[in-house]
């Protein structure tokens, strides 16, 4: 079993997620991209909406759900690696976003007591274009590390919306309205959600899906992503 692990280790050495570099087995990142990796600061960002405190929103706009956390900024090498695992279905990735995700939920809900982990649901046609869902394979692996049971359809998208990344901060929340409907099969009555998802940007999505979760039921809901989007232009990485 040794050698054969050998063997494939050097037919197939393991390599960075962000720019292909040879690195040691066991590690995601080379030096150069772990540097790069514009990590959160959870000091400097609000515990509520995710977006550094002096760009909160939580008096400008009411929020669904009760917290919202990711380990990285949606910006340079972390930007490059999370497409290449939302279109590029590279399993190595969603462990490495899991991992980091997993870890952020221990740091920022420490005080939480979570029941169940839900992902943000995708029309049965884009399901089918794209061979799966990015957000219910990073539950996946979150819901095996927190050892959490997932709920698989306790909110269900609904077709007719447009894609969320053409359109501008405000049209994002007038897009996602009915974009979710909750499943009344389901009943989360007194439960304590971890809604999963990718990226955030507004927010909007994760806030819609929060809304369906609270008519089912949920005493509160916490969004965890893998990459955040500040409202500011950030500077990024080559």
């Amino acid at each position: 079993m040794g050698i054969f692990k050998v063997i494939v280790s050097a037919l197939f050495p393991n390599s960075c997620i962000c720019c292909g570099d040879i690195i040691n087995e066991g590690e995601y990142l080379c030096e150069y991209c772990s540097e790069m990796a514009e990590a959160v600061d959870f000091t400097k960002v609000c515990d509520r909406c995710g977006l550094p405190k002096k760009e909160c929103l939580c008096s400008k706009r009411v929020f669904h759900f009760s917290g919202c956390a990711a380990p990285f900024y949606n910006t340079g090498v972390m930007k490059e690696a999370m497409y290449s695992f939302k279109f590029g279905h590279r399993e190595h990735i969603v462990k490495f976003f899991a991992e980091r995700m997993a870890l952020t939920v221990k740091g920022c809900y420490s005080n939480v007591n979570f029941d169940v982990i839900i992902f943000v649901p995708m029309t049965f046609r884009k399901r089918l274009k794209r061979g799966y869902n990015q957000s219910e394979l990073l539950a996946r692996y979150i819901s095996r590390l927190l050892r959490l049971p997932i709920i698989d359809d306790a909110i269900i998208s609904v077709k007719g919306a447009k894609t969320q990344h053409t359109l501008n901060f405000n049209d994002r929340f007038k897009n996602a309205k009915g974009k979710f409907l909750a499943n009344k099969k389901v009943n989360l009555s007194g439960k304590t959600v971890l809604l999963v998802d990718d990226i955030k940007t507004t927010g909007a999505t994760l806030d819609e899906c929060a809304k369906q979760l609270l008519l089912l039921g949920a005493d509160e809901v916490y969004c965890i992503t893998g990459l955040t989007t500040a409202k500011t232009k950030k500077k990024e990485g080559k």
